[in-house]
């Protein structure tokens, strides 16, 4: 399984688990995540992703550390600020497990670089641009890559994983109209509970661990959370026929 000794260590009480099989323990040890914001969802689900026995994790941030940020991303403190956020995550996800491989993009995913989650197992995305979610899952669509889309603004949580299997096309553009921009709800006008941001990084964490071990389906599954009243909708996505996306 080439973890080391000191790795047997640090997951010894989930590896006691009868789901954390020789089998499941290599299978997660192989997979490349990519995590594309490392803000209130991506700092929790970084985290727990390594502390999970993810080895190979690649993450995108090209934004400086800000006070209004340490209410709800845990990975960094008062002594970061004005540092990059990939740079610092990096540093503090190897103190956990110093043996993961960990790629720092100092710089935010657009129409230029989008080459570099080429190759990814799954795609993360918590930014909480609509515009790059859009270029994001339509790279994904096209190269037949899982993704992962997670957002979470007041109260409200959504997460929802597409396959993206050849042949079978549901996507993010199915879920939400075929327009260059929405009138989404930000952060930054709506404000955000740190709770909030805590749970969606941690019910990614769990579903990227459910889709890449086939503990449960979550193709094409959103899952809704009202943090405030501990209300959890699950809703099976279809395909929109007049999705843009559809040729591919």
């Amino acid at each position: 399984m080439n973890y080391s000794d000191l790795e047997y260590e640090i997951f010894a009480r989930q590896f006691i688990l009868k789901e954390y099989s020789e089998e499941a323990i290599t299978k997660l040890k192989d997979q490349k995540i990519s995590i594309i914001g490392l803000g209130g969802i991506g700092c929790p689900l970084s985290q727990y992703l390594i502390s999970s026995g993810i080895k190979n994790l690649t993450i995108f941030d090209g934004d400086k550390i800000e006070k209004n940020n340490l209410n709800r991303q845990m990975l960094y403190s008062i002594d970061d600020i004005g540092k990059n956020k990939a740079h610092i995550s990096k540093n503090k996800l190897l103190k956990t497990n110093p043996n993961s491989n960990i790629e720092a993009y100092a710089k935010n995913i657009n129409e230029n670089n989008l080459n570099l989650l080429y190759g990814s197992s799954v795609v993360i995305d918590t930014t909480d641009s609509w515009h790059t979610s859009k270029i994001i899952n339509k790279y994904c669509v096209i190269n037949s890559i899982k993704y992962m889309f997670s957002s979470a603004v007041g109260n409200h949580i959504q997460v929802c994983f597409f396959p993206n299997k050849t042949g079978e096309h549901i996507c993010l553009n199915c879920l939400f109209p075929n327009k260059d921009d929405v009138d989404l709800p930000r952060c930054e006008t709506v404000g955000i509970s740190a709770i909030a941001a805590g749970i969606a990084g941690l019910v990614t964490a769990q579903k990227t661990i459910n889709l890449l071990l086939n503990f449960n389906n979550e193709n094409n599954i959103l899952t809704l959370i009202n943090v405030m009243m501990a209300e959890i909708n699950r809703i099976k996505v279809k395909n929109n026929k007049d999705c843009l996306l559809n040729k591919y």
